[in-house]
């Protein structure tokens, strides 16, 4: 009996520790005691270091919100709270892979700062290296009073199937296809009922079983910043989940729920060898309005959204992509709102070699050929002859971009590499064979050997194991590898010396960046089992470098961004966007752009029809410049008398963007009588109101509750298409508000308010 006693007393001693541990941890992981406060919210957390609860300061509203993160395939075995202060708590979370059995560390930090909920979490495992989708949910509830918001390039999702035929889509753009369907455009700026969807960050993520060559932004699932909003406007409240921009940014998606439920999916991230892995985002509170959500995102990061170079507004205008020489009429292309020439001379003697290493005599046989709608003719150009072009658009009050490319390289390129023909006396950089297998063989991208072959794609078929081609039988490069940064550093500083008039560069094909180098390796990604480099990694890599070369020289750098991301905007003035007779493309290009000068493709005056004011007016609405019809424009509008007629009725609306910057303060702007679509730009000399989508309507009457406008005495005019003249308008004010009263023509109106 004496043996029992003692073990029972044992027992009994064991069970009054377990419950005393117990208690203490239920005391201090107490659901009422973990909560943490910003300006307008209140988050509630459980004893698992999962969000449990928001309370919205105004009207005091409750939610059931809740929140956590995982990775894919692994679960929670241990929850410690590791610190807990009026505004901080992090839970430290022992995970498991539910295969591999093996344990790692995931630390959650939740941080109250003046306007937001800042939420970190950090990954560390001391094995091998692996990975698995890194993901964060949070649930909304979802109710027919909640709405749900994304920087998105259409609110009804994916129109074009996942993505049109290749072939289609370079006929179309060539102008020799058609892709009406793909025009069709539904307003960013309204929000929906929240669905169940998948939506992409940027594009869809480069995968072996569907690479996406010859990727162009058509696609309606893709958001453009890594947010998602939900809102209630019976309240006026609203809640937005906004990843970092600063953080390492691979591949994202985000999952909805109709129930309220999205999942943020971060892909390729390398795990392991007890590397910390960090991510960071922010839960911000707000009104029911996207300007409250968005303009949040654009304020707290500032130098995503704004030009390094100031002189991108000056630049802003109608653009073209011209080869042509030839005179045109100042004059007329002024009153079109003309400001810039993306030079499309392809005065460079292949792919990549855009200042050759020679001298001021020195010329050369432009890009293989010169191409003339179909014709097919050479053109010798030097240096002098390029910088003389800059020269002569700049004293004609024009601006000139030059072309650059940063993930592609030569013509004719063979692989193999080929027996060289060159002689002795030819210059190395004069083939670009022989300049490629020389100096930057080791940034050659190759198809790697888990992708599937896509072998219906004319120079675009590529089988595992080959390089990927491109146009003109080009080549992709790696812009991570050091051989080719320390070339494309030359060829920048060499632009920059021999061209002094052109006003900066416009970087083409950012369809690349999706893709992954396996012959590389970054210190960050991995797929297919080993450590690759993703070109997202070798884009900012090279921006670092390349930028300061143009920007200390007052030059300005644009981008056809075919990829929508906006770290990749980091250190870019402006957007020249190659497809934006697309809806998906405008709409994604104006959200990246709300505060640059954007500019938008047209391939041809038919995409003007059947209703050319409609066309033209959801490019003011959104703030982009469409392309002007110019002479020698490359596969793009070129004069016509529909075409002209139509740009010279619009111009002076056009001109009132200039310097456009979005205005994001809560329900700043409202159409309070009729029915119009209408925003709110900051531009030169005041701000600028488009009124569009008026219809057959006479008259709206526009309610500003700016405080700067809510004044008596202000200069405010409208701008009519086919108007010489602006009108000016009636403005009274009552009970702290603007009210415009403002007559339509042609559906729409521009108005302009001087300050």
């Amino acid at each position: 009996m004496g043996k029992s006693d003692a073990v029972l007393r044992a027992i009994c001693k064991c069970a009054l520790m377990t419950f005393g541990i117990l208690l203490f941890s239920c005391v201090d992981k107490n659901p009422q005691e973990l909560t943490l406060h910003t300006s307008g919210l209140t988050l509630e957390f459980n004893a698992e270091g999962e969000i449990s609860k928001a309370i919205f300061e105004k009207g005091q509203v409750e939610k059931a919100l809740a929140g956590h993160s995982l990775l894919k395939g692994c679960v929670v075995t241990d929850v410690q709270l590791e610190k807990k202060s009026d505004d901080e708590i992090v839970f430290l979370k022992t995970m498991e892979n539910s295969t591999s059995k093996r344990k790692f560390q995931l630390t959650e930090t939740f941080r109250a700062t003046e306007n937001s909920i800042r939420w970190e979490i950090q990954i560390k495992d001391d094995g091998e290296n692996w990975s698995t989708p890194i993901q964060t949910v949070l649930n909304y509830p979802a109710s027919e009073n909640v709405k749900f918001w994304a920087p998105w390039a259409d609110p009804r999702g994916d129109l074009s199937g996942g993505g049109t035929d290749n072939k289609e889509i370079a006929n179309a753009i060539i102008g020799e296809g058609d892709l009406d369907d793909l025009m069709s455009w539904a307003d960013p700026l309204e929000p929906i009922d929240v669905v169940d969807g998948l939506w992409h960050y940027g594009a869809p993520r480069y995968e072996y079983q569907n690479p996406g060559l010859l990727y162009c932004p058509f696609q309606g699932d893709v958001i453009t910043i890594p947010m998602v909003s939900f809102w209630e406007e019976k309240d006026d409240i609203g809640l937005s989940l906004v990843l970092s921009p600063e953080d390492t940014l691979l591949d994202i998606n985000v999952r909805t729920t109709k129930e309220g439920e999205l999942t943020f999916s971060r892909y390729n991230h390398r795990l392991g060898k007890g590397k910390e892995l960090g991510f960071a985002m922010d839960i911000v509170p707000h009104q029911a309005d996207w300007r409250s959500s968005l303009g949040w995102v654009v304020n707290r990061y500032e130098n995503y959204f704004q030009p390094v170079n100031p002189l991108a507004d000056q630049i802003a205008g109608t653009g073209a992509y011209s080869n042509s020489d030839v005179s045109f009429d100042v004059e007329k292309m002024k009153k079109m709102a003309f400001r810039v020439n993306w030079r499309a001379s392809f005065d460079f003697p292949y792919m990549g070699m855009f200042a050759p290493p020679a001298d001021e005599t020195t010329e050369w046989s432009s890009f293989v050929r010169f191409r003339n709608r179909g014709k097919v003719a050479r053109k010798t150009t030097s240096m002098p002859i390029m910088q003389n072009y800059a020269k002569k658009m700049k004293d004609a009050g024009f601006y000139v971009l030059s072309y650059f490319n940063v993930t592609e390289f030569g013509t004719q390129i063979e692989y193999p590499r080929p027996k060289s023909t060159r002689t002795k006396e030819t210059p190395l950089w004069r083939d670009a064979n022989d300049y490629l297998y020389e100096n930057l063989a080791d940034a050659i991208l190759f198809a790697p050997k888990q992708q599937k072959a896509v072998l219906d794609k004319d120079i675009y078929s590529v089988k595992p194991g080959d390089p990927f081609f491109t146009w003109e039988k080009a080549i992709a490069l790696d812009p991570g590898v050091e051989s080719y940064q320390k070339f494309l550093v030359g060829q920048a500083e060499r632009t920059v010396e021999g061209i002094p008039d052109s006003f900066g560069i416009c970087i083409d094909r950012m369809d690349w960046t999706r893709f992954y180098n396996h012959s590389t390796d970054d210190g960050v990604s991995w797929m297919g089992g080993q450590s690759v480099g993703s070109l997202f990694m070798s884009w900012m890599d090279i921006m670092e470098k390349l930028h300061p070369i143009f920007h200390d020289a007052d030059k300005v750098i644009y981008v056809n961004n075919h990829v929508k991301r906006i770290e990749q905007l980091k250190y870019v003035d402006g957007i020249f966007d190659e497809f934006t007779y697309s809806g998906s493309a405008l709409n994604a290009i104006a959200f990246l752009g709300n505060q640059k000068p954007t500019l938008g493709w047209m391939s041809t005056d038919k995409q003007l029809l059947p209703d050319p004011d409609q066309v033209i007016q959801k490019f003011i609405y959104m703030g982009v410049f469409p392309m002007a019809p110019f002479p020698g424009n490359d596969h793009s509008m070129r004069p016509s008398d529909l075409a002209d007629k139509v740009y010279l009725d619009y111009g002076p609306l056009f001109d009132q963007m200039r310097g456009k910057k979005w205005v994001f303060e809560p329900h700043v702007i409202a159409i309070t009588r009729g029915e119009a679509k209408v925003n709110l730009f900051k531009t030169n000399g005041g701000y600028s109101i488009p009124v569009m989508y008026a219809g057959k309507g006479e008259a709206v009457e526009v309610t500003v509750r700016k405080e700067e406008l809510v004044k008596e005495g202000l200069k405010v005019v409208a701008y009519y298409p086919g108007d010489e003249q602006p009108t000016v308008l009636e403005t009274s004010v009552k009970a702290g508000e603007l009210k415009i009263e403002t007559p339509i023509k042609r559906g729409c109106a521009m108005i302009k308010i001087e300050i």
